[in-house]
């Protein structure tokens, strides 16, 4: 793979080389730089590294305090271990001794016309909002309503269960059907009888027809119907003239057998049951529900059914039947469901959950997730622009599937903050924020990566690439593949967790596994996207020339705006549209 990883004191595994691109083998890296990695063009002074001796040059070291004299004014400190302490000069904590650290957001904006007491809006800078993770949402007019949970069972659908009887007493020759489980059709041989009786109806029915007797063969044959002789073997007598002493019967339904309660050579009675044929076809649900949910469940109500052994799949169906009565014991009535059952995985006996949507109507709503609770209440945070937010009380109503009913205190037009509010909301996480942003500083091209450090980066990298060669070719995804790229995360978190190349470490690893749990292009695609965006910032500041040398370059589709990163060759776009340059080298 790239670099010299081998020589790293606790590098990983060398990844094999992903198919026909990527980075592995192809990348050979040069020794220029103090601190490792290669050289570059543009290379601001040297990183913050000693080698050899030598510090930071002087007129780095003059920059620095010219530029913390003119902030002076304006800047605020703190201490790392209690925030709640400020100053408006540096020093120490008295509460520990810890040196104080400025605070990025400075004081706190005075409350605005139209913000509630108390909570004022913060301003955050934009690289601290895209390193919290933060994403944004809009309320909208969502439709469900109230929902009732309750347990259920699956059984089998009684309006399909055939039971096979005699209608005539004999014995048992032959057994078209062995044992239970088996499969049952139209016109298939169930057992052939022999009965005295059912003789004795033949031979009347057989002289009758010799005799031309017609009030006699209408009698003979409608005995021999009631006995359970089929018309086609009525066909059979009159066309062949001759007993048929072991008389067959046929099934005229389809199905599994579910019982069978006899076997060759069984003595049966009239009416008694051969054998249950039951189709699974469609099945039962029948759920227990509360008492006092009863009343709010109607035949047109919606349900939603899902079943522990069949995880991912929800099948939605309506009510077949309420039963009038409640059972005194556990005082929950049952709610019959009717589901199709194609492919036989309803399995009777089966638990299941079931999910019943009353009152459906179109709400206003936000995902319960972007909701927040506090002393007083629930609340919301506002994005205002231009990194300005604002937490806003609401009230709440219903809450189902996902999402909660917004009464009062937002309106449909506001932009609301969905993943990432914690944060903003947190005074202290804010200024935990601010010390990591100070961490966070120094350019990603300043970070002194050594030669086996960038080529774990690289490794990244090109997982990345692979990705993009596999959707492009059409071939199936490793996940073992992967993991290698997976752990670079672990490896390089204890040197560079803190500065800027923390959080796409962080979220190249969260892509990386995600493509290793893709089951579908469409969620292979969102893992290319999400692990190219991921590495953006890096192809873009980290090491631009060292990429562009290597002619890896990033493209963006026009149509829907997915990332990929492609090393060569005429860009192509797995997303189906046209791709556009964002940033790399190599030839056109």
């Amino acid at each position: 793979m790239v670099g010299s990883i081998g020589k790293a004191r606790h590098a990983p595994e060398p990844i094999p080389p992903f198919r026909k691109g990527g980075l592995g083998g192809i990348f050979r890296i040069r020794h220029g730089n103090r601190c490792g990695g290669l050289p570059h063009k543009k290379s601001p002074p040297a990183p913050l590294c000693k080698r050899g001796g030598r510090s930071w040059p002087l007129y780095a070291l003059l920059l620095f305090l010219i530029s913390a004299m003119a902030q002076a004014a304006d800047t605020q400190y703190t201490c790392p271990m209690h925030p709640h302490y400020i100053a408006d000069e540096m020093g120490t904590c008295p509460i520990c001794g810890m040196d104080l650290v400025a605070m990025a957001s400075g004081p706190a904006p005075a409350t605005e016309g139209g913000e509630e007491p108390g909570r004022a809006a913060v301003t955050i800078a934009p690289e601290t909002i895209q390193n919290m993770g933060v994403r944004y949402g809009r309320p909208e007019q969502t439709l469900f309503g109230r929902r009732i949970r309750a347990y259920g069972m699956v059984a089998a659908n009684e309006r399909t269960r055939t039971e096979v009887s005699s209608r005539v007493a004999g014995w048992i020759e032959e057994l078209g059907i062995t044992a239970v489980g088996d499969a049952v059709k139209p016109g298939q041989l169930l057992y052939r009888l022999f009965s005295p009786d059912l003789v004795a109806a033949e031979r009347d029915y057989l002289s009758a027809l010799e005799r031309g007797q017609d009030e006699r063969i209408r009698s003979a044959a409608g005995r021999l119907e009631a006995l359970g002789v089929s018309q086609g073997m009525l066909a059979q007598l009159r066309k062949g003239r001759k007993v048929i002493e072991r008389m067959p019967f046929y099934a005229d339904a389809v199905g599994t057998v579910a019982e069978l309660r006899v076997s060759e050579g069984s003595y049966v009675k009239p009416g008694e049951t051969l054998a249950v044929v039951q189709d699974y076809a469609t099945v039962w649900i029948n759920a227990a529900v509360a008492e006092k949910d009863l009343a709010a469940i109607a035949p047109d109500t919606p349900v939603r059914v899902i079943l522990p052994n069949l995880p991912g799949r929800v099948i939605e169906t309506r009510v077949d039947y309420i039963h009038p009565t409640v059972d005194p014991a556990s005082r929950t009535g049952t709610v019959r469901l009717l589901l199709d059952n194609p492919d036989g995985l309803l399995r009777p006996g089966a638990y299941a959950d079931v999910l019943f949507e009353v009152g459906a109507d179109r709400r206003l709503a936000v995902p319960d997730h972007a909701l927040l609770i506090g002393g007083d209440g629930p609340y919301l945070i506002l994005a205002l622009g231009e990194g300005r937010f604002q937490p806003k009380a609401v009230l709440t109503g219903l809450s189902s599937g996902g999402f909660t009913e917004i009464v009062d205190g937002l309106e449909g037009d506001e932009r609301i903050v969905t993943s990432g509010q914690f944060l903003i909301d947190s005074e202290s996480a804010l200024r935990e924020s601010f010390q990591k942003l100070q961490r966070l500083k120094a350019p990603l091209i300043d970070l002194p990566l050594s030669d086996a450090q960038l080529a774990m980066v690289d490794h990244l990298i090109d997982a990345a690439l692979y990705l993009h060669e596999a959707l492009a070719d059409g071939y199936e995804v490793s996940p073992q593949q992967l993991q290698p790229a997976r752990e670079i995360r672990d490896l390089l978190w204890p040197a560079f967790g803190r500065t800027r190349l923390g959080p796409i470490l962080e979220d190249a690893e969260q892509a990386i596994a995600d493509a290793q749990q893709a089951r579908t292009p469409s969620a292979m695609l969102d893992a290319l996207h999400h692990l190219s965006e991921a590495l953006q910032p890096w192809v873009l500041e980290g090491r631009p020339e060292h990429y562009a040398e290597q002619g890896v370059r990033l493209y963006r589709d026009t149509d829907d705006g997915g990332l990929w990163l492609q090393q060569g060759g005429s860009p192509y776009s797995p997303y189906g549209g046209d791709a556009e340059v964002v940033s790399g080298g190599g030839d056109e």
